[in-house]
């Protein structure tokens, strides 16, 4: 087994066989802990003493924000303005035609 670890002696990934160019990887012999693989989250395990260990200061990563960004806000905002404004629009066109339809008629 080959491991890749980082600054902190945290195992972020392993590889049972192969290798990858351009990644430094430690060759590991030694017992390897139950349900290793089933477990295995990057930084959940140390590389300690030449020995596999729970990390004990693992925290699991906080899941990304998906939602829309401040981008996506301001163009939602601006098309709610837009809307507005052309059922102002509408509204103030509709009476301007109909008080031309009444002067008509009340010309007649």
């Amino acid at each position: 087994m080959q491991l890749e670890i980082n600054s902190n002696n945290e195992i972020i990934a392993y590889l049972v066989c192969g290798g990858i160019d351009g990644i430094e990887l430690v060759k590991y012999g030694g017992a390897i802990p139950d349900n290793f693989e089933e477990n295995f989250k990057p930084s959940f395990y140390l590389l300690k003493n030449n020995e596999i260990t729970v990390n004990p200061d693992y925290v699991p990563p906080k899941p990304p924000v998906v939602g829309p960004g401040n981008l996506d806000k301001a163009i939602a905002q601006l098309t709610l303005q837009a809307a507005q404004q052309k059922v102002t629009q509408d509204k103030l066109n509709a009476q301007i035609l109909l008080e031309i339809a009444q002067l008509k008629g009340g010309n007649n």
